[in-house]
């Protein structure tokens, strides 16, 4: 189920749950959910989001924590960091703040040659199928 906040709403405090969330107001406080969070074009945020995936076309000021992706639309705004697993950024988005991408999946011995390879300034070697 969807929830929407919309634009006269001002909600202060702790949104915690399942489901998915558009915020269209302003909201301060904390956002924790297994769907989907929307921070709607012209909506304002001051508050950590952490969600399955994270879309940003108003502004936040927080932290953004998503299991899935974030996507920053080209009106977005974001003050503070990123931590996620797929990253999105729109031509005209703005962020303010450290980026985190952990690799999704990736077999730990090519991500431990292919960050000792970046550390020796090679590029990585393509494998064959074997």
């Amino acid at each position: 189920m969807a929830y929407i906040f919309g634009k006269g709403l001002m909600i202060r405090g702790e949104v915690a749950g399942e489901g998915d969330v558009q915020v269209q107001g302003e909201m301060e406080g904390k956002i924790t959910l297994t769907g989907t969070v929307v921070i709607a074009e012209g909506a304002r945020v001051q508050a950590d989001v952490s969600a399955v995936e994270i879309i940003v076309a108003g502004f936040v000021r927080g932290n953004l924590s998503a299991s899935g992706r974030v996507e920053l639309s080209p009106t977005g705004h974001l003050v503070g960091d990123i931590s996620t697993k797929a990253l999105i950024v729109r031509e005209g988005a703005a962020v303010n703040g450290s980026i985190n991408v952990e690799p999704a999946s990736m077999p730990v011995g090519v991500f431990a040659e292919m960050t000792h390879l970046m550390h020796e300034g090679e590029a990585p070697r393509r494998r064959s199928g074997r």
